[in-house]
């Protein structure tokens, strides 16, 4: 009988660990959003640090956004397919203008994720011109910026006035991403280009059509559009190819892709960034959003990751390594190295400016093709 006592004691403290790992909850993200470098950041740093802060497992998937949107719809509750949506923000603003069921986030758990207090609230009150009612927390604010080859542009241009005067300089060496693609990175150069020459975004769409302005600048930029790049690159890897060929010298794009991708060959080396005089901040901001399909305890296991994903050592860590600017303010406690190869925040914001408009942003997406000299 004391044998079996033991034996039975034994096995119980066997399986005492299998119990607990079977006990750890698993949060399951879907990301519609990060390029190659931030999937390498995910598997390489993200997912390691969560699952040790956190103490939860973490499946990632790659996903769209159109096709999530679609999907949710159908979720029964308690049984979504996914628990944490890591998501773009035009996403985010498809899903709320969709009406698709959002976990109110902000101010309604604050408790649960205690870095919200980090998180500017003007960031969050809208996106795209959207009111998103507390359903996004921003991980990351995207920087856009001139990017360019100082291989063959010594001086580049300051402002999209001069860009546009100096066409012929660059003439077949302009990159743009088409604005129809995945990628939001041909919609931001357009939008900036727009803004730029006097298109008035605060206007509802219905009426900006109906402006001298919104004709004057589609012009314009048709006109500008004959210096581009042909064929106009489906991808930023495209777009890529086409610096490293030295078929394209200058564009607008994203900050934080582009000097990542010279930091890793995949663009050239003698990549660099400069802040033109509208620059749009946000057109491709990362969003971490809950369904309202999570049960209880899913909830709480994603709040557990955002908060994690929100602490001042990840969001530091994103921006020395990745150089995007946090979604809270812990760049106030960087490294000052970071600023020697990133405009400081202050400067990128004195000239950054939101995508507010959602109807002119959809405007472009679909039609901005069609401005273009063919």
């Amino acid at each position: 009988m004391l044998r079996a006592l033991r034996a039975a004691a034994i096995a119980g403290a066997v399986l005492l660990p299998s119990a607990a790992l079977a006990a750890t909850p698993t949060v399951s993200i879907v990301d519609t959003l990060s390029g190659p470098n931030f999937q390498a950041f995910w598997h390489n740093y993200l997912i390691p640090t969560i699952e040790k802060e956190a103490g939860v497992k973490v499946q990632y998937t790659l996903g769209s956004g159109p096709t999530l949107q679609l999907q949710m719809k159908s979720w029964k509750q308690d049984h979504p397919v996914f628990t944490l949506l890591f998501v773009k923000g035009l996403d985010l603003s498809n899903f709320v203008t969709a009406g698709v069921k959002l976990d109110r986030l902000y101010p309604d758990h604050k408790a649960e994720i205690p870095n919200i207090a980090m998180e500017p609230t003007r960031f969050l009150a809208a996106n795209n011109g959207v009111e998103l009612h507390g359903t996004g927390l921003i991980f990351w604010r995207a920087q856009f910026d001139l990017i360019y080859n100082s291989k063959f542009i010594k001086d580049p241009p300051k402002t999209w006035e001069e860009f546009y005067k100096r066409r012929k300089e660059f003439a077949g060496h302009i990159g743009i991403i088409r604005p129809d693609a995945a990628s939001g990175g041909g919609r931001a150069f357009i939008y900036s280009f727009l803004k730029a020459n006097g298109v008035d975004f605060s206007k509802p769409l219905p009426e900006l059509e109906k402006t001298a302005q919104w004709k004057a600048a589609w012009d314009k930029f048709h006109e500008f559009s004959k210096s581009f790049a042909q064929p106009v690159a489906s991808s930023p890897p495209v777009m890529f190819h086409q610096f490293q060929t030295d078929q394209v010298w200058i564009t607008d794009y994203a900050q934080d892709y582009s000097l990542w991708s010279a930091s890793q060959g995949q663009l050239p080396s003698t990549t660099k960034a400069a802040p033109l005089d509208v620059n749009i901040v946000g057109a491709s901001n990362a969003w971490c959003v809950v369904p309202a399909a999570d049960s209880p305890e899913q909830k709480a296991a994603a709040y557990k990751v955002i908060n994690v994903l929100l602490s001042p050592a990840v969001q530091n860590h994103m921006l020395e390594v990745m150089y995007e600017y946090p979604g809270t303010t812990a760049w106030r406690k960087a490294n000052p190295e970071v600023w020697k190869k990133i405009p400081t925040v202050a400067a990128a914001e004195s000239h950054g400016t939101l995508v507010t408009n959602f109807g002119a942003i959809t405007y472009i997406q679909r039609h901005g093709m069609a401005h273009m000299a063919q």
